[in-house]
């Protein structure tokens, strides 16, 4: 649902973020240290640390970037970015980005919680509708699963046991041995998301001399032949901080 501030576009990106168009030249940002921490308008302002609704959600603004498309400046402003462990522990769990909601309320996945360690964790937006209420049933009969709670009214968790199959695969992840990942997990990753053999995510697990090419050039260093094409978890933005997602009440 877009919507519309005067001549301000504001429209749902995914469940992470939204974006401002239109008449952004009426937004003054204000940036600290070179990163925007406001975007004041004639009317309301959207703070970093704050929540904003757009239609009938809230997010939690954490990160604010302003782009250009087709020349045009716009703001994406996201609550976070999509975490590694999205990418390459999600798919662990089998099927396929549709079959997870994955455009319309999936969140992001991380590896551990405040409660568990070393696990999968599913992070959604809520949702009353029947759909969603049937997916939440599906996830509870995985093998692997091992409970779900609400974080806040807006948000429901799931969390799982890694498989026990990919425990290699999950080591190899946190330890950023990309290109260590199985070769049928490899595969697996790549089904799971779409994603063909020339695009940047095989080009990762399957260590491309033209990525490494780049990369070289990028960084201005030599990476020898046997190197990683893509750097290791911070470990804390794997795992799952009710703070970074959700505004306290009064806060």
């Amino acid at each position: 649902m877009k919507v519309k501030h005067k001549q301000l576009v504001i429209s749902p990106k995914n469940p992470r973020s939204f974006l401002i168009s239109g008449a952004t030249d009426t937004i003054k940002p204000i940036t600290i240290k070179g990163k925007i921490v406001s975007l004041v308008t004639e009317n309301y302002s959207i703070d970093v640390g704050e929540s904003f609704p757009v239609g009938r959600r809230m997010y939690k603004v954490n990160i604010i970037k302003e782009q250009l498309v087709n020349s045009v400046k716009t703001y994406e402003v996201l609550t976070a970015n999509m975490t590694k462990s999205s990418m390459f522990v999600f798919p662990m769990l089998g099927g396929s980005r549709r079959l997870y909601l994955f455009n319309e309320l999936f969140v992001n996945c991380f590896i551990g919680d405040q409660k568990h360690k070393d696990c999968i964790v599913l992070l959604y937006r809520f949702s009353g509708n029947s759909t969603f209420l049937k997916f939440e049933q599906a996830l509870s009969q995985f093998s692997t699963f091992i409970e779900t709670y609400d974080p806040s009214p807006e948000f429901v968790a799931f969390v799982f046991k890694i498989p026990t199959q990919h425990e290699r695969d999950f080591y190899n992840f946190k330890t950023g041995k990309y290109s260590e990942l199985g070769g049928e997990y490899k595969s697996k990753l790549l089904d799971f998301h779409g994603f063909d053999v020339h695009g940047d995510l095989a080009q990762i697990i399957y260590r491309s001399e033209r990525r490494r090419l780049r990369l070289q050039q990028q960084l201005g260093v030599e990476l020898p032949l046997n190197a990683e094409l893509h750097s290791i978890i911070e470990l804390e933005d794997e795992i799952f901080n009710p703070d970074i997602y959700i505004t306290k009440k009064g806060g």
